[in-house]
């Protein structure tokens, strides 16, 4: 099992290094892990099984905090639908609150820049969950909570793609969690590389998208996940 997340890990590497896309090769002759174990693609949800994970919609990602993300206001826009179609069958919501210390750069306790976004609050019922790390799971409470509630499948919306909802999902799996990503109720941002380069943040979603697909976790569209049926 660890070799198969190590594989996780490599995909991701190797595809925002160079050329980010293999044009000469087709899909059917890189298929990925979930592909060649097996893995089906999720046709329903079940709603006493299913969670909604809403990570880090704050205003350190807006215009006026320090990591402004450029398709966030999408992101969050697809999130809140996701949220509504949770509230609508019932299934439980979990915000995700980075919290960084008071005096710190990001994320600072207590500032207005770790506050949820206007836009997106928590709503009476659904809970909240503070991290410190990426994962959603480290230092936190949310696997007690998840599992108190018969809780198997779990669709992550959130920011940033590259980090905390891939860090949440890589993390989920082998704690026996299944994952959706609707690919379209996440982003992230332009990010400097190690050589002075900087990758566009829509070659960076596209990577991280890419890399977490390959074992952790099945990508769909927000209009896919609504249009599931749920029992």
């Amino acid at each position: 099992m660890k070799n198969i997340f190590a594989s996780g890990t490599l995909a991701l590497a190797m595809a925002i290094s160079g050329n980010a896309f293999a044009a000469e090769t087709k899909p059917e002759k890189a298929p990925t892990i979930r592909t060649m174990s097996g893995a089906t693609a999720t046709t329903s949800l079940n709603a006493k099984q299913t969670a909604v994970i809403v990570i880090d919609i704050q205003n350190e990602y807006f215009p006026g905090g320090k990591m402004p993300i450029p398709d966030g206001m999408q992101a969050l826009k697809n999130s809140k639908r996701i949220v509504e179609f949770a509230h609508k069958n019932k299934m439980p919501v979990f915000f995700v609150q980075h919290l960084g210390d008071a005096d710190g750069p990001l994320f600072a306790k207590g500032s207005r820049f770790a506050e949820f976004h206007k836009d997106l609050q928590p709503a009476k019922g659904d809970r909240v969950i503070s991290k410190a790390t990426p994962s959603s799971f480290v230092g936190t409470d949310l696997q007690k909570q998840l599992d108190s509630l018969g809780i198997k499948q779990l669709i992550i919306t959130g920011l940033m793609t590259h980090m905390c909802v891939s860090s949440t999902a890589r993390d989920a799996v082998p704690l026996g969690y299944s994952v959706i990503i609707p690919e379209d109720a996440t982003a992230t941002r332009d990010l400097a590389t190690w050589d002075n380069k900087v990758v566009d943040h829509k070659v960076l979603q596209q990577a991280a998208l890419t890399g977490v697909a390959d074992v952790f976790a099945e990508i769909k569209t927000t209009d896919a996940v609504l249009a599931m049926p749920v029992k």
